[in-house]
């Protein structure tokens, strides 16, 4: 097994700076809800409501990352003679 410790490094500093970020656009607020800071506003949501939009989220992009199954299931058929002539 190989490992790129240089990858890796650079992988566990986007992380680390990505989770940052999230600490400075989500914060707690009153009881049961959530603050969300946009770019010109600060968005209140209940908890339940941020969690199911950040498993929304989650399996989104899980799903964008795995390959599509081929859209013809079907096997293509054989030209049939119809008999006339």
């Amino acid at each position: 097994m190989e490992i790129d410790l240089e990858r890796a490094r650079r992988a566990l500093l986007q992380i680390g700076s990505a989770l940052e970020e999230a600490r400075r656009v989500i914060t707690p607020g009153p009881e049961g809800s959530v603050r969300v800071k946009t770019d010109d506003k600060i968005v209140e949501l209940p908890i339940s409501w941020a969690v199911a939009g950040a498993v929304a989220f989650a399996v989104a992009a899980l799903l964008s990352s795995m390959p599509m199954p081929s859209v013809r299931r079907r096997r293509d058929r054989e030209e049939e003679p119809l008999g006339i002539g």
